[in-house]
């Protein structure tokens, strides 16, 4: 003897019956919601395959800053480093650059190479580091970095050149 519901519903998995039931049985809405459905992923899928291609993870700590970039612009990384970390920076050029790269030391070294093309000034205190993005500069001309730390009795050092902060890290002033 076989059980017979007095339930009218199709069985789980009948999806024709489903959607003619969610559209009423009006093919031409179940075409619309179809159409919006496959704009909506092919606009989805546009925009996350950019994402996934870009991307920075910052770690570490300002003594030991470890960097992946793919693919990403020089504001994204410095945008990274100011949320992770005591560096603050301000400019009025564009820093849409994009870069692709490993990056490790400190922070102020990495925050240098990160600006590799750029002029800049870099002001080092017991608080953080503030950095000053003047322009990028062409091809042809020399970059201009400039580095100012604080002194231990509060009175600013003299601006050193790239040259001479670099010596300096190396424990080689002259």
């Amino acid at each position: 003897m076989r059980h017979h519901s007095n339930d009218d519903r199709e069985p789980a998995g009948y999806a024709g019956g489903f959607l003619c039931r969610q559209t009423g049985g009006n093919a031409a809405a179940l075409l619309r919601r179809l159409v919006v459905l496959a704009i909506a992923s092919v606009a989805l899928a546009a925009s996350g395959g950019n994402a996934a291609h870009s991307q920075v993870l910052v770690d570490g700590k300002p003594d030991a800053v470890h960097i992946e970039a793919r693919d990403v612009s020089v504001q994204e990384v410095l945008d990274a480093l100011q949320a992770k970390f005591d560096l603050h920076y301000r400019t009025s050029d564009v820093l849409d650059t994009r870069m692709t790269g490993t990056f490790n030391g400190p922070l102020r070294r990495v925050a240098a190479r990160i600006l590799d093309g750029y002029d800049f000034a870099m002001k080092i205190t017991p608080q953080g580091i503030d950095v000053l993005v003047l322009r990028q500069h062409p091809p042809d001309e020399r970059p201009v970095a400039a580095t100012a730390s604080a002194t231990h009795e509060g009175l600013p050092a003299r601006v050193m050149t790239a040259a001479e902060a670099n010596r300096y890290e190396r424990g080689h002033v002259r």
